[in-house]
């Protein structure tokens, strides 16, 4: 049963060409599709030059993930399968992983999307098995540090929340639904489906006997350089502005006032914003979160900049 596996680059060669090597080691039944973001270093002749049955796509630009997710997708289904994994570039798959999540999607039980077992490359824990989303916007990782034993002794994991670093979908049924919100340049697109699943009634599955080591944040550690601070303020303002716009008005700043001091004592806890820079930090947090309804490229890459 062959089906696309679409994986985005962004001056990312080096992990790229590795995550393709082990999904073509594992002898999974896959058409990889390279969306290329606009990288500056070489990765489009190199990808271009590559052996093998690999269609890649120049974007031309940094379209972030969504946005490149949504141009492979769309290739996918141009190419007639019926079936697509998107899959981070960061990670390693573990033998026929792919196969196994995509025939997962046919098996019993209306399954949406089905997610493998996530590990920690360099330590071998679990990063996740998905998850569990609640009203507030808050989650939690099904067994997320411990061994990976546990997860391959669960076998199946109902979730309602997962990561966007690996899942499979059927290419029609997700194009119904619009593909990933390209409203958010980089990251909340995977927190914006599981809401929508939720509120359809549209169940995702985690396989742990399919398993993806996953190198965690590569691509967004290597924008927000030594700034942690920059990172976790677009990931906030994502979430914010999304929130704003599914409660609106004074539903929003109830759920401001009430999700705010978790974001704050989370910062402090975690010594990503002081005591001191906590005020100012929300402060432009709050005010660009009320009157932005996205956050495009510039927006991303004025905060990188230090743009705060």
């Amino acid at each position: 049963m062959s089906y696309a596996v679409v994986v985005i680059n962004w001056n990312g060669l080096a992990d790229t060409l590795a995550c393709i090597d082990s999904i073509v080691a594992g002898g999974n039944d896959a058409k990889v599709i390279v969306v290329d973001n606009g990288s500056t270093d070489g990765s489009l002749e190199v990808l271009r030059a590559a052996a093998g049955d690999l269609t890649v796509i120049d974007a031309r630009q940094n379209l972030g993930f969504a946005a490149g997710a949504n141009l492979g997708l769309r290739a996918a289904q141009q190419a007639g399968f019926r079936e697509v994994v998107f899959l981070n570039n960061d990670t390693l798959v573990e033998g026929n992983a792919l196969d196994r999540i995509v025939a997962r999607l046919a098996g019993p039980g209306e399954v949406f999307a089905c997610l493998p077992m996530l590990l920690v490359h360099a330590t071998g824990a679990i990063w996740n098995c998905g998850g569990e989303i609640y009203p507030m916007g808050l989650r939690r990782y099904h067994l997320a540090g411990q061994p990976s034993a546990a997860g391959t002794a669960r076998g199946e994991i109902r979730c309602s929340f997962f990561t966007g670093c690996c899942l499979a979908v059927r290419i029609d049924e997700f194009l119904r639904r619009g593909g990933f919100s390209e409203r958010f340049f980089f990251g909340e697109e995977d927190f914006e489906l599981a809401l929508w699943m939720r509120e359809q009634g549209r169940p995702a599955l985690c396989l742990t006997s399919a398993v993806v080591r996953h190198k965690v944040s590569s691509s967004f550690n290597a924008a927000a350089g030594a700034s942690q601070v920059r990172k976790v303020f677009v990931y906030y303002l994502n979430r914010f502005i999304h929130m704003r716009l599914r409660l609106g008005g004074w539903r929003w700043w109830l759920w401001s006032v009430a999700y705010l001091p978790y974001v704050a004592l989370l910062l402090m806890r975690s010594g990503t914003v002081g005591a001191r820079e906590l005020p100012s930090f929300i402060h432009h947090l709050l005010g660009r979160a009320r009157r932005m309804d996205r956050v495009t490229r510039a927006d991303f890459e004025a905060v990188m900049a230090g743009q705060l």
